[in-house]
């Protein structure tokens, strides 16, 4: 019985210590999102035509995998189609104004902005869907709003070129649109549909609005000619979008969401050191207090919500999945 106790306690530190490094490797991924998509700005590339690199290439590579994974992609009814749609939608708004974000204020402050959207979940079930108001979450979100004030009032927000104001907005409205994304797959159960089916339609369709957008609005597409300029549409559709999402669930398989949600703050300190050490960003006292209160109230609020189920997580690690109950993470 010791040697079965020990041999199961050893191979759940092993699956614990692959989810962590799963997690860290999926949100620092992420955190290089800012720098690859201001290279492609500063490249001549428009918000519509990175966006449909990024979501076409992450797409085209995940219809591969399934194919020889013998995934089907089909769509098994109606009701599996509305909700990918408005989902798909949601996940649109949050990528567009994000990047909008990155390029009219400090990309890490943009980043973490963004990271706050578990708080705007907490604040949008309290509000709209009654779950009970406490003293706990009430403060993390104080806390997430003291953060964004000192963000906004410090010396190390502006960048050359910006729309401070745009960038603030635009920032806010991804953290928003991205807790809808969350709060809209939970309660229609869109979670349950099979990850690789799930995350193939939302990059799918994403590439399509984009293009779309781009043809209305521009006329065409910009082809990327300069081989220069590929490494980083690679770096954004593939490290920071497809290998972040693939890690990401292997973390949440591994650990449990609530650990892997924690060490999601990589992302927004890898997009904080990346632009001070590549775009020449700064940040003053404020800024870097107001970043540390929000990945506070952010983990705060993580641990608050998911404080039952931990060893839950962990425990099932060594059991089987089925594949429909994990839910992709950054696409």
């Amino acid at each position: 019985m010791s040697n079965a106790h020990h041999r199961f306690e050893k191979k759940r530190r092993r699956i614990a210590l692959n989810g962590i490094f799963y997690a860290s490797v999926s949100s620092a991924s992420f955190g290089f999102s800012p720098l690859f998509s201001l290279a492609l700005i500063g490249a001549g590339m428009s918000n519509y035509d990175i966006l449909s690199y990024r979501w076409g290439i992450a797409a085209a590579v995940l219809m591969i995998y399934a194919w020889c994974k013998g995934k089907t992609l089909k769509l098994n009814s109606f009701d599996e189609f509305w909700k990918i749609i408005l989902l798909s939608i949601l996940r649109s708004i949050t990528s567009i104004t994000l990047l909008i974000g990155y390029a009219n204020i400090a990309s890490g402050i943009a980043s973490t902005i963004n990271f706050m959207y578990p708080v705007v979940v907490a604040l949008c079930m309290m509000v709209f869907f009654g779950e009970q108001k406490s003293a706990i979450n009430i403060g993390a979100i104080c806390g997430a709003i003291l953060g964004v004030y000192l963000m906004a009032s410090g010396d190390g927000l502006q960048v050359e070129g910006g729309n401070t104001t745009w960038g603030l907005i635009c920032s806010i409205i991804s953290a928003f649109s991205f807790a809808a994304y969350y709060i809209v797959m939970k309660r229609t159960k869109a979670d349950k549909i099979e990850v690789v089916k799930f995350t193939t339609w939302i990059m799918l369709l994403s590439t399509v609005y984009f293009l779309a957008c781009g043809f209305l609005t521009e006329g065409s597409i910009y082809i990327v000619t300069d081989i220069k300029v590929w490494p980083y549409i690679l770096g954004l559709g593939l490290w920071s979008t497809m290998i972040s999402n693939f890690t990401g669930v292997k973390a949440v398989r591994r650990i449990g969401p609530t650990l892997t949600s924690i060490l999601g703050a990589l992302q927004p300190l890898t997009a904080v050191i990346l632009g001070i050490a590549f775009l020449d960003e700064h940040l003053g006292i404020s800024t870097v207090a107001g970043i540390v209160i929000i990945l506070l109230a952010v983990s705060i609020i993580v641990m608050h919500q998911n404080r039952k189920h931990y060893n839950h997580d962990v425990l099932e690690a060594v059991l089987p999945h089925k594949p429909e109950e994990v839910t992709s993470g950054n696409l």
